[in-house]
């Protein structure tokens, strides 16, 4: 019992020890940094490693002689390098301390036993290290794998340690505290570095607050849409006073724009260089420099360049890089941050440039509205867009870019004949607008044949698709629109059928003597041109009822050089 008595002192003692260099650990920067990487390098992974290992060392020397054996808190350090660092660190370390418990006591009852079952530990984290890491490092869990550690240990005991008797009666004196005392052990050892992670949490939430008043300063800048020198000037002075970093910097390619900030000679040489990387790359970048050499070492760093691409319609407009001192900074963090803005000053700058194309579009000659487009289609649109511009900024340009398309095609050639398939992309970015604005209310099929070599009149198939629309199928509360294009013989079939409720008898009589009515001014049109091109049995064939309505044009082939199509 007086036996059992010191054994348990010294493991307590031992785990009090370990605790006290984990506090000692996790106040050194580097250390928090190492830690709290996602993906650590090469020499952040050989730097745990032999921390953890050497406290495996330490644990061994400190530990308390037992029959020949040593009663240890190894575990605690193999286990806790396994499931902080990773398995590269937890198997390195474990390999460090079995090596050392071999070599220290070779020949010894317990020597190759407990080399063995150090090195299964460190396996044993490294296994279950993403699974604890999961779940926030629970206590129950870091208990039971460290009990399951310690009891595969003492059954390797058993199983390799000789005489066999000698091996009962140590893992007799050696169980309890070894087992339940290392295992609480580890809860302990594990809460002092978990507050790392959750320190790190706390400045990811202050950084997000951080970020949130710096794009609110940074919005009338950015509203202009310019990327200048003035403005950039402005947003880097801001990034600069509110973050505490040392110097912000815009480039455009590896042209520095502006600065502000505390930069030497040795810094621009470094931006530019970075910059041009970042650029090319169109990719976020890390570099820390060492105050003399600049080259990547462990120690020593003075400085960490972070930069991030800003983009415009896709393409990248220029970079934001931030420099601060190694002290004090967290790579995950600033990654956060830099990432952070540079997203937000890139969607920033694609809404400026979708509110600049939304000017442009109102300064179309007012002409070529009035007597091509129906105002209301263009009023309706752009309130549509306006709707997709903050919340849906991708759609708010797909659909200024159906917009320009049917400006385009409103305004060229208004007399003369394009590709079918060229009508239908005009006709296909009307319907495009037309699906934004009625959503689910509006469904469109098409069935277009491949491979035509025809012209039609440009501009003939919009007013019909529009009138089936706007006066046939949105009188219902679901409505259905059918384009269809097909060859019969030497002609081409173009029908248009939607579910409305049909068309009075009224304007059909209308449309026959060749007199408008209100909301049959684009079927009139479409009509009379139709008539005069290609003779009075070519006009519009009107089926109409409750059901709905189909309007149906036949035109002659007319070859030409193949236009691939869009619809296919």
């Amino acid at each position: 019992m007086i036996m059992d008595l010191e054994i348990i002192r010294s493991v307590i003692l031992n785990i009090g020890l370990l605790v006290i260099l984990a506090l000692l650990l996790t106040q050194f920067s580097i250390t928090k940094r190492f830690i709290t990487g996602e993906k650590k390098t090469l020499s952040e992974q050989v730097f745990l490693m032999a921390l953890f290992g050497v406290m495996g060392i330490v644990s061994t020397i400190t530990g308390y002689e037992v029959s020949g054996a040593i009663a240890n808190t190894r575990v605690i350090s193999v286990m806790a390098g396994g499931l902080i660092g990773g398995p590269v660190v937890g198997i390195g370390a474990s390999v460090i301390a079995g090596l050392h418990r071999y070599f220290s006591d070779v020949g010894g009852l317990t020597a190759l036993s407990c080399a063995i079952s150090t090195m299964a530990e460190g396996v044993l984290s490294a296994f279950f290290y993403t699974r604890i890491k999961a779940k926030g490092y629970q206590e129950s869990h870091v208990f039971l794998l460290t009990f399951a550690a310690e009891l595969l240990q003492m059954a390797l005991i058993l199983l390799i340690a000789r005489p066999f008797d000698m091996a009962y009666t140590l893992v007799r004196a050696i169980f309890v505290p070894m087992v339940m005392f290392n295992s609480v052990g580890m809860v302990f050892f594990m809460s002092i570095f978990k507050s790392i992670f959750t320190e790190q949490a706390y400045e990811i939430g202050k950084n997000t607050t951080m970020t949130f008043e710096i794009t609110r300063k940074c919005l009338p800048y950015l509203a202009k849409g310019t990327y200048d020198k003035e403005s950039l000037f402005e947003i880097a002075k801001t990034i600069v006073t509110h973050s505490g970093h040392q110097a912000a910097v815009f480039t455009q390619g590896e042209k520095l724009l502006t600065t502000y900030g505390e930069l030497n000679q040795k810094d621009l040489m470094v931006l530019e260089t970075f910059a041009k990387k970042i650029y090319e790359e169109k990719s976020s970048f890390l570099y820390e420099s060492s105050g003399t050499s600049g080259k990547r070492e462990l120690f020593g760093k003075s400085k960490v360049y972070m930069g991030s691409p800003i983009f415009k319609n896709r393409e990248t407009l220029g970079t934001l890089i931030v420099v601060s001192s190694k002290t004090g900074f967290s790579i995950p963090t600033g990654k956060e941050f830099v990432e952070g803005l540079t997203q937000f000053f890139s969607v920033q700058y694609d809404l400026a440039e979708l509110d600049h194309q939304k000017a442009l579009l109102h300064k179309v000659e007012y002409r070529a509205l009035q007597s091509q487009i129906n105002p209301h289609f263009i009023f309706n649109s752009l309130n549509t867009i306006s709707a997709f511009t903050r919340e849906k900024p991708e759609k708010a340009r797909d659909l200024l870019i159906a917009l320009a398309a049917y400006f385009r095609n409103s305004i060229k050639t208004q007399d003369g004949f394009v590709s079918i398939y060229e009508e239908l992309e005009y006709v296909n970015a009307y319907l495009e607008l037309e699906k934004a604005r009625f959503e689910d209310r509006l469904e469109v099929t098409l069935s277009i044949e491949d491979h035509l070599k025809m012209k039609v009149p440009c501009l003939i198939l919009q007013p019909i698709v529009e009138n089936a629309i706007l006066h046939g199928a949105m009188k219902r509360k679901k409505g259905i629109v059918h384009i269809s294009v097909e060859s019969i013989g030497e002609d081409v079939e173009i029908s248009i059928k939607d579910n409305g409720q049909g068309i009075p008898e009224k304007v059909l009589e209308a449309l026959r003597e060749g007199e408008t009515k209100e909301f049959s001014i684009g079927l009139f049109n479409v009509e009379k041109r139709l008539r005069y091109l290609y003779g009075k049995d070519r006009g519009l064939k009107i089926q109409t009822g409750e059901e709905g309505t189909k309007v149906t044009i036949t035109l002659p082939k007319v070859m030409e050089k193949e236009y691939t199509p869009v619809f296919a």
